[in-house]
């Protein structure tokens, strides 16, 4: 019986140990305040837009990220959400009115001004979600890196803005001898390919090619983010570009940072990613350039 206890003892000594170990991990979790998920629901001209907020891990007040997708948003990088969310940054995402089930009727004028809807939203509720409101950023992809751009522009308290291959929804608005007024719909080709997509995206309620056309011919001024960009005041912006022909550079990238640059701005910022327009080969190389931007220009 000795000889049998002795030849079972490592066992019993290991299973003890995975026993203690395990009953200590149960009892003292590793954060008293984890990182968590939280839905939201903004209202924006009485209209109910959903949202949600991927909260830092950790007591106290948190960077945070407002992060714009796109046109429909069939892309939403909420791994760069999952990302910067780890390493201790709050990211807010949320669906501009008219589109994915939030109320009301989308445009582009409408989504400029859900953004500072929602800006005003996290400043108003900064506390109770843990949001440090004097370091609230934009990250925006496509349609979404305008928003993010003018989000900035059109409010001062933003600290920085980052856009990913975006586009100029009003480039062109003062054209040249040799440039149509226009943007998206300036080149023939390019006019195309967004109007025949815009007839697809169901998803955006209120919408069609006609709207598109009218507000870019209508509201282009308005819209164009280089007669703007005298009002980035110093604050840093990083450009993200895909070697693409999605978002024409010429007409939508080089002229905003032209402007930018012109502001006497040191801190803005430009890199290409040899990718397609989603940078689908890039997600790391992507966010790795986001967190070091971010971390280095935009957090105290």
């Amino acid at each position: 019986m000795k000889q049998a206890l002795m030849k079972n003892l490592p066992l019993f000594v290991l299973s003890l140990f995975v026993f203690l170990l395990s009953t200590h991990v149960l009892a003292k979790p590793q954060s008293d305040h984890p990182a968590s998920i939280t839905e939201l629901t903004i209202s924006s001209e009485g209209h109910r837009m959903s949202g949600l907020i991927y909260g830092a891990a950790g007591r106290g007040l948190h960077p945070t990220i407002l992060l714009l997708h796109g046109y429909p948003g069939n892309e939403k990088n909420l791994d760069v959400a999952q990302a910067m969310r780890s390493i201790g940054w709050n990211v807010v995402f949320f669906h501009y009115r008219g589109a994915w089930g939030s109320e009301g009727e989308f445009s582009f004028l409408n989504a400029e001004h859900d953004v500072q809807v929602v800006l005003d939203y996290l400043k108003n509720n900064a506390e109770r979600l843990s949001i440090d409101k004097q370091q609230i950023s934009l990250v925006g992809h496509s349609m979404g890196g305008h928003m993010a751009i003018a989000g900035i522009l059109d409010n001062a308290a933003v600290k920085c803005a980052v856009s990913y291959d975006g586009a100029n929804l009003g480039a062109n608005s003062t054209p040249t001898h040799n440039q149509n007024k226009g943007g998206l719909l300036s080149d023939a080709k390019t006019a195309k390919m967004w109007l025949d997509y815009t007839e697809t995206l169901f998803m955006l309620k209120g919408w069609s090619a006609e709207k598109f056309k009218q507000e870019i011919n209508e509201h282009s001024a308005e819209l164009d983010l280089v007669t703007r960009a005298n009002k980035i005041n110093s604050r840093p912006v990083l450009l993200i570009a895909a070697n693409t022909n999605v978002i024409p550079h010429d007409i939508h990238i080089t002229p905003l940072l032209n402007a930018l640059k012109a502001t006497k701005n040191s801190k803005i910022s430009y890199q290409l990613i040899e990718d397609d327009h989603s940078f689908s080969s890039s997600r790391e190389k992507l966010i790795t350039v986001t967190a070091n931007f971010l971390n280095a220009s935009c957090k105290n």
